[in-house]
């Protein structure tokens, strides 16, 4: 299995973070709300694939 690019996992970490977002369940908040919702969504989706990134490169070189 290849390891993910920096663009790849930035553009799904984004998708998903304007996907939460405007979700139906965010949808009346406010815009410093949404702000909020974006960049945590944004960080803990990075993390999360970064992390799987990471299992894929620490597989492969075993």
């Amino acid at each position: 299995m290849n390891l993910m690019s920096v663009p790849a996992v930035a553009g799904i970490s984004i998708g998903a973070a304007i996907a939460v977002t405007f979700n139906k369940k965010n949808r009346q908040k406010t815009a410093g709300g949404k702000a909020i919702i974006f960049i945590g969504s944004f960080l803990v989706t990075l993390a999360a694939l970064l992390a799987l990134n990471f299992g894929i490169y620490y597989s492969n070189s075993r």
